[in-house]
């Protein structure tokens, strides 16, 4: 298991970007059993190259493990 808070998450692949180790962090977040995504949607809107992060943790993932995604926005 994993948990995140979402924006630690994001600065955490910005940095493995610069630093190159984003492929191997991608590796590593695949092999979670569970991860915990919290504070989805408080951060400011995501830029494309975070939804691009996004969707290639998710894609890797899928069917293989389990994501859990949390937030505290309000509901209506």
């Amino acid at each position: 298991m994993r948990y995140y808070r979402l924006s630690r998450l994001l600065l955490e692949l910005t940095q493995a970007k610069a630093d190159g180790s984003y492929y191997p962090l991608l590796k590593q977040l695949a092999k979670v059993r569970l991860l915990m995504l919290d504070d989805w949607g408080l951060v400011e809107p995501l830029t494309a190259a975070h939804r691009n992060d996004l969707m290639e943790i998710m894609d890797d993932r899928h069917g293989d493990s389990s994501t859990l995604v949390t937030s505290q926005l309000p509901t209506d």
